[in-house]
């Protein structure tokens, strides 16, 4: 393992020879981002206090003495912003190989865009990346280094350009980048800083890249077609409606208690959760989202729901969450969290449930029920695990398997809806309905006896269940 204490203690063409030998190594920009976000604190604290002083609310001996009482705290600051930028690396190298035909599109994407010279930052050619896909690697971690610094200024450049950094909800990361003493003591100023803009976009763009991942907005984009502003906007609600930052910083906390492995998968697991709520909010809530009325709107639901989850589950996939629950414990992770992470890759169909119980002034549980139980007595179980375990290599591949699940949640959801307007309950509403039910679990047996579940057969199932929903009374 090497750590750059200096500027370019390796070339990067060493950097990454090393990394395809096995080593371990980042870049000298990454080791050494913690005097870079120092100053940035220093610059951005004195512009406020000076500010203070020339105004005569403040003397400089008292600025100084504040500036010295704050001094370990700003370290606190700026070394959680970098330990979690290295987090993001660590995570970015366990998915290398599986995401490598994204991280090329991503790379195209950047060069087609005039953000990246390939060349010029020594990244591999489409040649070397086939070399490498064939050889079973992808990239190396000075690569996703060089990456996620043109994606973090990217972004911000973009971000910057609209009114995302303006909207009063970031008021609270905002107040974040400050010490507690200046937020105490200078919360108006802090909001009214001439930088605050600036502050507001480096705050989110940090979180966004950090939390879910180098190619997160690129990806997006592909499957919605939305722009980075509405994506960044649905992250940040996302991002506080399944309260990712808290399990990060909790899943982050266990290491040296659990295997890295263990500590990757909580991590990646929580990421989708939020990422597949970014994709819910871009497809059912009308750009620009009003962050403050959509956070409002889910997130207490949302933590209702996942603490009273387990008891809506049914069936086989009741025991396989309590299998995943059970295996956690066993690898050392704390009971709380263990419970909790074991429903994270269920939780994402929420937000249909919190809207319909919503929209029919009904009792949210109740909805939650109705639509795990008509999940297990329909036997959508294959179509569920069919579905993720569809190849992704593509960009099209990836979109008709994302397309594939929002049609088979959306089937669910109408036919939740279906029950809720019969005013009955599922075995009831099942019974009604027995021959269209008993039609499609027919087709169903037939395309299971197939035992070949490709997106063809895996697009009749779900053709099958939106077809109930419109059939049924």
């Amino acid at each position: 393992m090497v750590a750059e204490g200096g500027n370019l203690g390796l070339t990067q063409r060493g950097r990454v020879e090393y990394a395809l030998g096995g080593g371990l190594v980042n870049t000298d920009a990454i080791d050494n981002s913690a005097g870079v976000d120092c100053s940035d604190h220093e610059v951005n604290i004195k512009i406020l206090l000076n500010a203070c002083v020339q105004r005569g609310e403040l003397s400089l001996d008292d600025r100084n003495a504040l500036l010295a009482e704050m001094t370990d705290e700003v370290a606190d600051l700026v070394l959680d912003d970098n330990r979690s930028q290295t987090l993001e690396l660590v995570v970015a190298r366990k998915q290398a190989f599986p995401m490598l035909n994204v991280h090329s599109r991503y790379l195209h994407t950047l060069e087609a865009e005039g953000w990246l010279n390939r060349s010029l930052e020594f990244l591999p050619t489409d040649r070397q990346l086939t070399e490498r896909q064939a050889a079973g690697i992808g990239l190396t971690t000075p690569e996703f280094a060089v990456l996620l610094a043109y994606t973090k200024n990217a972004n911000s450049t973009e971000i910057l350009r609209g009114d995302l950094p303006d909207d009063p909800y970031l008021d609270t990361s905002v107040l974040a980048y400050f010490p507690k003493a200046m937020r105490a003591r200078y919360a108006a100023e802090i909001l009214g800083h001439q930088l605050r803009r600036e502050i507001a976009t480096t705050q989110l763009v940090n979180q966004m890249v950090n939390l879910s991942g180098i190619s997160f907005d690129h990806r997006v984009t592909e499957q919605t077609g939305a722009g980075l502003t509405d994506v960044s906007r649905a992250w940040v609600a996302a991002r506080d409606i399944t309260r990712l930052q808290q399990h990060w910083d909790e899943i982050d906390a266990l290491a040296g208690e659990v295997k890295l492995d263990v500590q990757l998968d909580l991590l990646l697991e929580a990421r989708q959760l939020t990422e597949r709520g970014v994709l819910w909010l871009l497809r059912k809530r009308r750009p620009p989202i009003d962050l403050a009325t959509t956070v409002e709107e889910f997130a207490g639901p949302m933590d209702q729901l996942s603490r009273g989850f387990d008891e809506a589950l049914r069936g086989q996939l009741a025991a396989i969450t309590h299998s995943k629950w059970a295996s956690r414990l066993a690898a050392g992770v704390p009971e709380s969290l263990a419970e909790r992470s074991s429903v994270w890759s269920l939780l994402h169909p929420g937000f249909d449930v919190i809207d319909i119980a919503a929209r029919h002034h009904a009792k949210m549980e109740q909805v939650a029920a109705m639509y795990w139980e008509l999940f297990d007595d329909l036997d959508t179980l294959w179509l569920w695990e069919g579905i993720g375990a569809l190849p992704r290599s593509t960009r099209w591949e990836t979109q008709a398997r994302s397309a594939l699940r929002d049609d088979l949640l959306a089937g669910l959801a109408d036919l939740t809806e279906d029950v809720l307007r019969a005013g009955t309950d599922v075995p009831t509403w099942l019974s009604r309905n027995e021959r269209s039910v008993s039609r499609v679990t027919s087709m169903f047996n037939e395309v299971r006896r197939g035992e070949t579940f490709d997106i063809t057969t895996l697009t009749v199932g779900v053709r099958q269940l939106r077809n109930l929903a419109l059939g049924t009374s």
